[in-house]
């Protein structure tokens, strides 16, 4: 028999990179869909933490749990948010990690709903119409980081006929929550939308009328206001000057991927300050891999202009996984369906 010829070092280098790496340099999460089976999913590239996300409802007695698992994007952080409509209790919770099938389901270690009691606040919901009747409850916090919050989603300003991915169920939601952006307030609208956030920690300091648009007064700012993208619905035929109210004194655009396919799909309108970070966009319109600039200037995000970044660097590119937690959130809350009603 011949001698084995030894190998090069450049062949030694690709044999040992071939055996030792790992076909997929990209995170594992677990992903797992109300409840179902849960499998390994390869987290896109700008998905760089794994979540789990468990929603609960107390109702006479009894407790539905809601639980699902997969990547989620960095800007993402743990969340909590409970409220009450009718004789129901809704409680959400989000928690977040950054290591490889660290989402994995684990007897040993659950998530714990912790039982003290800590902040009173006031509790209602547009499901039934209690925010907007007036009819609060008291609600007792369950952790010392929540506070009391207000939140609003309104979808239809122009009359739109809501969707699916739409729903009016919850424009108002009161209770208790730990959630990014607080304390806020926090907020965008324009001639389609607004969402508006506000946090405060002491007895019942969300009481009183609910939020609406129109009841906020007028700042000095003024910003082009549209949805879509250049040919349907964002194009400069279709984008209108609006009036900007109360803390949004930002002119704000942003695109990205729409979850329906939609390239290039854009938002224009006014915002806080924060909605400028990107992640408030993503996940509130559905969207993937998202530019968003913001600028002070009446008028400034103009088509025809090129505005700049908010100070501090370049335009945010962010991913978003649509999230049990995302659809609760945005309009409840299913973080557009509900998956559970009793």
């Amino acid at each position: 028999m011949g001698r084995a010829l030894p190998l090069s070092l450049p062949c030694l280098l690709l044999l040992l990179l071939h055996t030792c790496i790992p076909a997929s340099w990209g995170l594992q999460c677990m992903q797992c869909e109300r409840n179902g089976p849960c499998q390994v999913e390869e987290c896109a590239g700008a998905q760089d933490l794994c979540r789990t996300t468990i929603m609960k409802i107390w109702k006479g007695g009894e407790e539905h749990e809601v639980e699902e698992r997969g990547c989620t994007h960095s800007d993402k952080t743990n969340k909590t948010l409970s409220y009450r409509t009718g004789r129901q209790i809704i409680t959400l919770t989000e928690v977040v990690c950054g290591s490889n099938l660290c989402n994995r389901p684990s007897p040993d270690r659950p998530i714990f709903f912790p039982r003290t009691r800590y902040l009173e606040c006031s509790s209602c919901a547009s499901s039934d119409l209690s925010c907007e009747r007036g009819r609060d409850q008291s609600l007792q916090c369950r952790s010392p980081e929540e506070k009391c919050v207000d939140m609003v989603t309104h979808w239809d300003l122009e009359g739109e006929t809501p969707s699916a991915m739409h729903p009016r169920d919850e424009q108002h939601i009161r209770g208790c929550g730990d959630l990014s952006g607080c304390p806020g307030p926090t907020g965008f609208h324009n001639n389609h939308t607004f969402h508006f956030l506000r946090c405060c920690n002491t007895t019942n300091c969300n009481g009183g009328p609910v939020t609406e648009l129109q009841n906020l007064p007028p700042n000095e700012i003024k910003c082009y206001s549209c949805e879509g993208n250049s040919s349907d619905g964002c194009s400069r035929e279709q984008a209108s000057l609006i009036t900007c109210r109360g803390p949004m004194d930002q002119c704000l655009e942003a695109s990205g991927t729409h979850e329906l396919g939609t390239p290039n799909y854009t938002v224009r309108g006014c915002a806080t300050s924060s909605w400028c970070q990107g992640s408030h966009v993503a996940e509130v319109f559905s969207l993937t891999h998202v530019n968003v600039s913001c600028c002070t200037g009446n008028a400034c995000n103009n088509l025809a202009w090129d505005i700049q970044p908010r100070t501090g660097g370049t335009p945010r590119f962010t991913s978003c996984h649509l999230s049990l937690a995302v659809t609760l959130l945005v309009i409840v809350f299913l973080w557009g369906d509900t998956p559970l009603r009793t």
